[in-house]
């Protein structure tokens, strides 16, 4: 994240120039999205940090652009683009290739999936790619991609491109300041209204998060403060107006810290409102900070300074560090903690730090041809002086060091092998969900008829299984794979609704539960799986056995579950899922399924903590989803489930003691 800053507005000076204040902006943000990425819970919307360097671009940018037009009278759009190559483009290729490098010995599974991440990164459009891949910026399947951070480097440069065009038309047909700050404000709501439009409550949030269309608010809101108050104007403010500015700062910085320590990326309220006050909060502090004040001064402050000097290089490496440590971590199944933490902020500033002193801030200051001349001039006489002083190896070992990464960067990605990781697994889930509900609703609905029980072979027709057993003739769910296997139930009767752990299992339940119908989404939380229910019970689509398999991304109530059974009536049955994942809720969640399992004549239980409790070996090393053998086992166990509830084929009668009763223990 990186932004020009101009001190007489029309060129870009030197480090020493720069406005200590915006300096200190910038290290709260980059700490923020460090916090946040690290999943401190003290700065669970630490990922607003983002939207803080958005809002500092858009100020910046649209002042440097807006000066050059007041003293020239025109834009020099290539001199800009230019300079915001020089700018970017050096420290991300060098990013780019060490991660390269480092995946290729560190995570190779990872090679395969990394070469289009490349591609997107080089190109600026690693937002739309993710999108497109339906990479979740907020839940994580296994080991992180290590360049997933540059879909926000893109939405700056598609920026870049896009708004000084914009900008050149608002300017010269426009000469009233007011009415040019607020076009700027306009194009900020309607990219508002346009997430607000796309944003689905309660699904993966990550198209109109990852967006250039949803996202640019910040952006825009920075652009329309920078029309509305210059630079030039703010650092000429009297004492009086200087404290008024502090006022807002200070106002703006205790609304960030109250925004990034409330919001979650899965919070419905973010999309836009939360993003808005964070954006209007920074856009306060971004105010102040340029203002000869208080804010101004204790943002300026050396520490910060140095950081927000860093900035784009610390946001660069630290995600990489984060991603390719975590991969390391969970090859030997250990857990970050608060000194693994800090030992990967502590690289990820020592790698931007070289970065500035010896990649970004010689190209800023002499060009890419100077700094090019000068390196090949040290490397030479290196060699040819090297016999007489010793010392003078070191550049010519810098090179050879770079060679052996470009090399072992290039091999890697050149010689990746096809991988199966959790991406593509759950990639291929979302294609066989997305296949299944593309299909006309007279053919998904054809079997939503109750049916009668539908025994095994082996079975007898007399009598009901026992609640913790299963039918006759079907394997339990503790049974071996291969047992499991032989158990083939029909799926035309059933509807499943899941998350993440069920979208990794998706063509596997196909193949266990022929017919049936998945509607699994990555990041689904119980409420919004209640509202599905909802749906497809309200126009006829809802079958007659309900697979639920939620909580691993929340908690699941009992008020939720007594919701969940009014809605699918007492002629359904219903199979609950347990969950498998180190999280605070997994406990009651699964007392609670296990209660109503026992106690609710038509609620059965696919116990898949029990089965995947001793094979854990079975799971991605993120301990939650299931590789492909354990996807196998889990849509068994769910089988198993399904064929009991065909069998009993029991209703829920009114009579006998009230739901509350039943689940008061876990309620």
């Amino acid at each position: 994240m990186v932004t020009e800053q101009a001190s007489n507005g029309t060129r870009v000076k030197s480090a020493a120039t720069r406005l200590p204040g915006l300096d200190g902006v910038r290290a709260l943000a980059v700490i923020a999205v460090i916090a946040f990425h690290e999943q401190l819970s003290v700065l669970p919307g630490g990922f607003l940090g983002v939207d803080v360097f958005f809002v500092l671009s858009g100020y910046l940018i649209t002042d440097l652009l807006v000066a050059q037009w007041h003293q020239h009278g025109r834009l020099r759009l290539g001199t800009f683009w230019a300079r915001r190559a020089r700018r970017l483009l050096p420290a991300l290729a060098t990013m780019l290739v060490v991660v390269t490098a480092a995946t290729a010995i560190i995570e190779p599974s990872q090679l395969a999936a990394l070469r289009p991440a490349l591609l997107a990164a080089v190109t600026y459009s690693s937002n739309w790619w993710q999108a497109l891949q339906h990479q979740s910026y907020f839940t994580q399947f296994g080991p992180p991609p290590p360049l997933q951070h540059l879909w926000s480097l893109a939405i700056e440069e598609q920026f870049y491109l896009v708004w000084p065009l914009l900008l050149v038309v608002l300017v010269s047909r426009c000469r009233s300041s007011r009415i040019r700050a607020s076009a700027a404000w306009l194009c900020a709501a309607l990219s508002a209204l346009a997430m607000t439009a796309i944003y689905l409550p309660g699904a993966d949030p990550s198209r109109v998060y990852y967006g250039t269309d949803t996202h640019s608010s910040a952006l825009l809101v920075g652009a329309a403060l920078a029309l509305s108050w210059p630079l030039q104007r703010l650092r000429a403010l009297t004492a009086d107006k200087a404290r008024v500015a502090d006022g807002l700062g200070l106002a703006g910085l205790a609304l960030l810290g109250w925004a990034m320590g409330h919001y979650r990326g899965d919070d419905q309220a973010l999309y836009p409102a939360g993003l808005l006050i964070a954006a209007l909060a920074a856009g306060a502090v971004v105010l102040a900070a340029a203002s000869p004040g208080l804010v101004s001064w204790v943002l300026g402050l050396p520490p910060l300074r140095w950081i927000g000097v860093r900035s784009y290089g610390i946001y660069l490496w630290h995600w990489p560090v984060i991603a390719l440590s975590t991969a390391f971590l969970a090859r030997s199944r250990s857990r970050p903690g608060p000194l693994i933490w800090a030992a990967e902020a502590a690289l990820a500033v020592g790698l931007a730090a070289v970065s500035w002193r010896w990649i970004e801030q010689p190209i800023i200051q002499d060009g890419f041809r100077a700094t090019a001349r000068s390196r090949l001039h040290a490397l030479t006489r290196s060699v040819r002086v090297v016999h007489r002083a010793p010392a003078q190896i070191f550049p010519a070992v810098g090179v050879l060091a770079a060679a052996a990464v470009t090399f072992t960067a290039g091999y890697g990605v050149l010689h990746a092998r096809s991988s199966s990781g959790l991406a593509e697994q759950i990639s291929q889930g979302v294609r066989v969900t997305q296949h299944d509900l593309a299909q006309p609703p007279a053919a998904r609905a054809a079997a939503t008829v109750p049916a009668t029980a539908t025994p095994a072979p082996g079975s007898s027709d007399a009598g009901t299984p026992a609640r913790g057993t299963p039918a006759p003739g079907t394997p339990a769910p503790g049974a071996s794979p291969a047992a499991l296997a032989s158990a083939r139930v029909p799926g035309g009767q059933v509807t499943a609704i899941g998350d993440s752990v069920m979208l990794a299992s998706a063509p596997e339940l196909q193949n266990a539960l022929h017919g049936i119908s998945v509607d699994a989404q990555v990041d689904r939380q119980v409420s919004a799986g209640l509202g599905l229910v909802q749906q497809l019970a309200r126009t006829g689509r809802l079958r007659h056995v309900l697979v639920f398999a939620l909580g691993t991304n929340g908690s699941f109530t009992a008020a939720q579950l007594h919701q969940l059974l009014a809605i699918i009536g007492p002629s359904r049955e219903l199979v609950l899922v347990n969950t498998y994942e180190a999280r605070s809720w997994e406990a009651a969640d699964n007392r609670l399924i296990d209660t109503a399992a026992n106690r609710i004549p038509n609620v059965f239980l696919a116990n898949w903590f029990a089965t995947i409790e001793h094979r854990t070996s079975l799971l991605w090393p993120d301990e939650v989803h299931p590789q492909p053998s354990g996807a196998r086992l889990y849509a068994h166990t769910v089988a198993a489930a399904v064929h009991n509830a065909l069998s009993a084929s029991v209703a829920v009668t009114p009579t006998g003691p009230p739901l509350a009763h039943h689940l008061r223990p876990v309620s």
